[in-house]
């Protein structure tokens, strides 16, 4: 199973997720980042296959734009957390005791627990790593070694996704 999950929201951060699923793909191979859209085969649960990526990763990365935060107080009263998959896989990584890492994308500032649905709170106490859309090559090399820091594992795939297969 993949050792990095992407978490992030259709609305905003769908491109950027799908960027960093390329570049941490051609980094790590492609099947060690699991990214909803593109790894759940047709015809399965999507909600099986998304709780057990989270279950079975390393590390989750929450992909937060700029109005990740507006959709939990938007919904907060009419979508309950179950129906929220944002929410529900973060939680479902602090569950699981997963490495759980903020990915701010340009321009959003750092977090406020006060900001935060209670059982998201401890997300703004987590350090994060940064997505600028001016530094992409920069800030994936960045987090690729950041990655591999907190999880060692991970840097066994690179190795072997930058190994040359013999013809």
């Amino acid at each position: 199973m993949a050792q990095i999950f992407l978490n992030y929201r259709r609305e905003g951060g769908a491109y950027a997720a799908a960027l960093l699923d390329e570049l941490l793909s051609d980094r790590f191979g492609e099947d060690q980042v699991f990214r909803a859209a593109r790894s759940i085969p047709p015809g399965s649960d999507y909600s099986e296959s998304i709780l057990a990526a989270v279950a079975e990763c390393e590390v989750l990365l929450v992909i937060v734009d700029s109005g990740w935060l507006e959709k939990f107080e938007s919904e907060a009263s009419d979508l309950p957390a179950e129906r929220d998959w944002v929410q529900r896989e973060i939680e479902e990584g602090f569950k699981c005791e997963r490495i759980i890492v903020p990915v701010l994308l340009s321009g959003v500032k750092r977090l406020s627990e006060k900001s935060l649905p209670g059982a998201m709170a401890p997300v703004a106490r987590l350090q994060y790593l940064r997505f600028d859309y001016r530094n992409i090559r920069q800030d994936v090399g960045f987090m690729a070694e950041q990655l591999v820091r907190v999880c060692p594992e991970i840097g066994a795939f690179e190795i072997a996704a930058s190994v040359e297969k013999p013809d």
